[in-house]
């Protein structure tokens, strides 16, 4: 059983992670200070970390080098859970070689998926959970919208890209996926083919009819089907991703479709 220690002084979501993190077979502890994570550490020897940044008796930063240089955690995953918005703080983690960040208030199903994918890696999905790893491009916050019905592949997606430095909205079917393009506009948009209520194409032809700009589009399948990566072709698709992917071939699409599209044109793309 993976043991996993929760560094929160916030009792309630510290107890709430513990039973959740137990439900889901994993044996958990936790300390609500830096003292305390520290002393627990050396004798339960976690397997993962959860670490607050902001703590009594000491930051998450401080707590965390301290684990980086005692032999019982060195090498040990952690994984930080913050409410500030300050963008330094991903430099941060990166620097303490962190294998990811959560938000406050985070998806606790988000957060199960990250851990699990730290400890049963997916090679089909190539790091798209592989942890929220500490990002490695700092974006513009381009915003981009999934339109995937599978959540854990949409969950997956999020997790990549948000560490990746961009902004996301997932919809898991195409008219909420519809409804998302026209409140709020994104720069890109991932979008499967087949959908609840409708399909990609049709989603496409219906966001172009209700947004004035253009939007990229990046079509996600898992069909062979032929006919479908012709018709992506003829509504100027930026990119047509068979499913297997690998992520990275996904976000190396993205940057260059986001770093070509100019204003009033929708830029094709490389990806096949």
């Amino acid at each position: 059983m993976k043991k996993i220690l929760i560094v929160e002084d916030d009792q309630k979501i510290a107890m709430a992670l513990a039973i959740r993190l137990k439900a889901n077979g994993y044996e958990a502890s936790v300390a609500p200070d830096a003292l305390a994570g520290s002393s627990q550490a050396r004798a339960f020897r976690p397997d993962l970390i959860l670490l607050d940044i902001s703590m009594p008796g000491g930051n998450g930063f401080q707590l965390a080098e301290e684990f980086l240089r005692m032999p019982q955690t060195n090498g040990t995953p952690m994984i930080f859970i913050t409410a500030s918005k300050q963008p330094e703080i991903r430099s941060k983690i990166e620097e303490l070689g962190a294998v990811g960040l959560l938000e406050k208030p985070f998806d606790t199903e988000e957060l199960l998926l990250l851990i699990d994918r730290q400890f049963n890696p997916v090679p089909a999905l190539s790091n798209a959970a592989e942890s929220s790893v500490a990002p490695q491009n700092h974006r513009n916050n381009e915003k981009i919208l999934v339109i995937e019905d599978d959540r854990k592949l949409a969950k997956a997606l999020t997790i990549r890209l948000k560490f990746a430095g961009f902004e996301t909205t997932t919809a898991y079917d195409a008219m909420t996926g519809v409804n998302a393009a026209v409140q709020n506009p994104p720069d890109l948009v991932l979008l499967d083919i087949s959908l609840p209520a409708g399909d990609g194409f049709a989603v496409v032809k219906r966001i172009r009819d209700l947004v004035h700009k253009p939007i990229p589009i990046i079509f996600i399948t898992a069909s062979k089907d032929p006919s479908f990566q012709l018709r992506a072709t003829e509504l100027g698709a930026a990119g047509y991703f068979e499913k297997p992917y690998e992520v990275e071939d996904l976000l190396a699409a993205i940057q260059h479709t986001l770093k070509r599209a100019q204003p009033g044109s929708i830029t094709p793309g490389d990806a096949t």
